[in-house]
């Protein structure tokens, strides 16, 4: 017995929307990629205190329907409010941070592919050109990283940029 492949149609809308979503988050991440790890610390820090919240909501519910006290929820409220509110008011400084942890991270990756293309330079290897400029681009963007914005969120949003311009050729060609 054969089997018929099934190819689902898409909403030619659908197409068009998805391309210009993926455009503007694209543009959004190149321009702003430093305010995106930021907001993202900051939805991490209102969840974890909304979870707090819960939890202390939940503490006083059971106290008072069941003149009990459950101190795990008590103290889970507390603790999780505390950090959800240290993860907003330090949403900035923990961007920073995570900066220079991934720009240290790819500096270290690229002098330590800089040193592979140095010993593959001595034995005449013909990796050495392809590994040196894999380490040239890992150094500066870990430097880009660190001074100006995260390099992998720029990255990202180029990809996106193209593929909803391609995606949008590919779209209008259609018509």
């Amino acid at each position: 017995m054969k089997g018929k492949i099934i190819i689902p149609t898409q909403n030619k809308n659908y197409n068009l929307v998805s391309c210009i979503v993926s455009f503007i988050i694209g543009i959004v991440l190149v321009t702003n990629s430093n305010s995106i790890v930021t907001i993202a610390f900051q939805l991490i820090g209102a969840i974890i205190l909304l979870y707090g919240i819960y939890h202390l909501i939940q503490f006083f519910n059971i106290r008072k329907q069941f003149k009990t006290e459950d101190n795990n929820a008590l103290m889970s409220g507390i603790i999780s409010i505390t950090i959800g509110l240290l993860i907003i008011l330090l949403a900035g400084v923990l961007e920073i941070g995570l900066r220079y942890i991934i720009g240290l991270f790819l500096i270290i990756n690229g002098v330590s592919k800089l040193n592979i293309a140095l010993i593959l330079k001595k034995e005449n290897n013909k990796n050495f050109i392809t590994s040196l400029i894999v380490s040239i681009i890992l150094i500066i963007f870990g430097l880009h990283t660190i001074f100006v914005a995260n390099a992998a969120l720029i990255i990202i949003g180029i990809l996106l940029i193209l593929s909803a311009v391609f995606d949008l050729i590919k779209y209008v060609s259609k018509k």
